[in-house]
C-alpha cells in the first residue's frame, strides 16, 4: 500500500482530536488526511476525493450522528469506517455493527491502536479482494483486466485493491454494464434504470460516464452510434 496516495477522511466535531488524530496518522506516514465535523462536510469531501478509508467519531454535531452519516455515505459508496467514541458500551457497538464498520477505537487512544485498526481494515480489504479472485469465474465476480474486480452481488469496484468511490448513479451504469458485458446497452437501457425513465439527454449519459472513466480511466468501454455502450473484458 501506497501511504502517499491513500487518502483517510476524518469525521470529529472536536478540534483536538481532529488535531490529534491527524498528528497520529502523519507520524504512521499517512499524507493525505481530509477533515469534516458533520455529515454534509464528509458528503462534500467524499464526492470530490476518493477516500480510502473514514475515522468516524460516533457523537458528532448535528441532527446527523456519525453512525448515521456512516450509513449515509455508504448509500453511495463503499467507505471501510473505523469508529471512534468515548464511550465502550454494547449498545454502541450494536448500533454501529449495522454499518460498513472495519475498526472502533474506544477513546482515549494512543498511536499503536490507531496502527493497529489500520493493519487490521486493510488486511480485510486485501482479504476480500484476494477472495474475489479465486472464484472470478462465477456470476458473482468479474475481472475487468488491469487489477479491477467487480463484485456483482456487493455491486463494488476494487482498483489495485483498493474500493473505488463511485456515486450511486456510477455504479448502477457501471453494473449494467458488467451484467451485459461484451454485449451492446442501449441509451433507453441506461435512463430507465439510472434515471427512472425520466426524459434525460445523451449528454447527461455521457456526463456521467465521464466521471466513471475519470475514476476507473482502464475501463475497456465503447460508445455504439447511435444505440449506447458495451463494456469489454
Amino acid at each position: 500500500m501506497n501511504k502517499e496516495k491513500y487518502n483517510i477522511l476524518v469525521v470529529e466535531d472536536e478540534i483536538y482530536s481532529i488535531h490529534y488524530l491527524r498528528h497520529i496518522l502523519e507520524a504512521l506516514g499517512y499524507k493525505n488526511i481530509y477533515e469534516a465535523t458533520s455529515n454534509d462536510e464528509a458528503l462534500n469531501i467524499v464526492n470530490s476525493h476518493n477516500i480510502n478509508i473514514v475515522f468516524m467519531d460516533i457523537n458528532i454535531n448535528g441532527s446527523v450522528d456519525g453512525i448515521t452519516c456512516a450509513n449515509n455515505l455508504n448509500e453511495k459508496y463503499f467507505l471501510p469506517i473505523i469508529f471512534t467514541t468515548a464511550y465502550g458500551d454494547s449498545d454502541t457497538i450494536t448500533d454501529a455493527s449495522d454499518t460498513n464498520i472495519f475498526g472502533f477505537l474506544v477513546k482515549p487512544f494512543e498511536k499503536n491502536d490507531v496502527e493497529a485498526s489500520l493493519s487490521v481494515a486493510n488486511k480485510i480489504i486485501k482479504n476480500t479482494y484476494n477472495n474475489n479472485q479465486t472464484v472470478l469465474n462465477t456470476d458473482n465476480v468479474i475481472n475487468l483486466g488491469n487489477n479491477q474486480i467487480y463484485n456483482v452481488s456487493k455491486k463494488t469496484l476494487s482498483i489495485n485493491n483498493n474500493p473505488t468511490n463511485l456515486t450511486k448513479k456510477e455504479l448502477t451504469f457501471l453494473h449494467l454494464l458488467c451484467e451485459n458485458i461484451d454485449y451492446y446497452v442501449s441509451y433507453e437501457t441506461l435512463k430507465m434504470n439510472i434515471w427512472n425513465n425520466k426524459d434525460v439527454s445523451n449528454s447527461t449519459i455521457r456526463d456521467t460516464l465521464l466521471r466513471l472513466r475519470k475514476k476507473a480511466p482502464l475501463l475497456k468501454i465503447e460508445n455504439v452510434s447511435n444505440y449506447g455502450y458495451i463494456l469489454k473484458k
